[in-house]
């Protein structure tokens, strides 16, 4: 599992105690949490190449084949791009509120808006409540983002964000799963939508009462349609 801009895999353990009969592991994105010393310039193939690197010790290590990969916001971005780069190492995908394929522009109002403020706790506290639908759920996300480092803050909002990934997705051999939120505020739906209908059999799960930080105002949810997806996807040699 790999959380989303700013959050760290402590962010995570919400949705992980509501799944089971997996073995679940959750990564800091590179700049991030303990994985601050990592290089991260915000660029989505040097983030997907140091966590592919990451993932394969640490599935090695296990005695583990191909594993199951979700990642929210920017973690959806990066997830697809492992899949994309490695369709036979990931067997099914699921992007969670994913960043849309397609990237945005410099006119993006909310990233130009999280861009500008880095390091200001102040500043960052209002804009997580500003895309929430639970404040009281998500205000722990504020503290996380002060840690992530600065070349990694304004790589992604001011240069990651903007590229593009759109025109692969007709080439993706990977069971893909898009969880959608009704409120997300942050990534433009109908550019998710417009992902899905790319990727070749691809699903999505539009939850008409979720957010953008959903994975902490409603990780029972998240789980859930987690579980219901890979439960659909054949085992490995079926």
């Amino acid at each position: 599992m790999l959380p989303g801009f700013g959050a760290t895999a402590e962010l995570m353990t919400g949705i992980v105690r509501h799944l089971s009969g997996f073995r679940v592991l959750v990564f800091d994105l590179p700049g991030h949490g303990r994985s601050v010393r990592a290089a991260a310039d915000g660029r989505l193939p040097a983030l997907a190449a140091t966590l592919h690197d990451a993932i394969n010790e640490a599935i090695n290590d296990a005695g583990v084949g191909a594993y199951h990969l979700a990642g929210c916001s920017l973690g959806g971005a990066i997830a697809l791009r492992l899949a994309l780069d490695h369709p036979d190492e990931v067997r099914a995908l699921v992007g969670i509120v994913p960043w849309n394929a397609a990237g945005t522009t410099a006119e993006d109002e909310v990233m130009a808006g999280f861009d500008a403020v880095y390091g200001d706790a102040e500043a960052l506290a209002q804009g997580v409540a500003a895309i929430s639908v639970d404040p009281s759920r998500t205000s722990r996300l504020a503290g996380s983002m002060l840690t992530v480092t600065e070349r990694m803050w304004h790589g992604w909002l001011a240069g990651g964000a903007l590229t593009s990934q759109a025109d692969e997705l007709p080439g993706l051999r990977v069971p893909t799963c898009y969880i959608l939120g009704g409120k997300d505020v942050v990534v433009d739906q109908a550019k998710q939508l417009d992902d899905i209908r790319r990727i070749p059999g691809g699903r999505a799960v539009l939850l008409s009462d979720l957010g953008h930080l959903c994975g902490l105002e409603r990780p029972d949810i998240v789980a859930d349609e987690i579980t219901a997806f890979l439960d659909s996807v054949p085992a490995a040699g079926a």
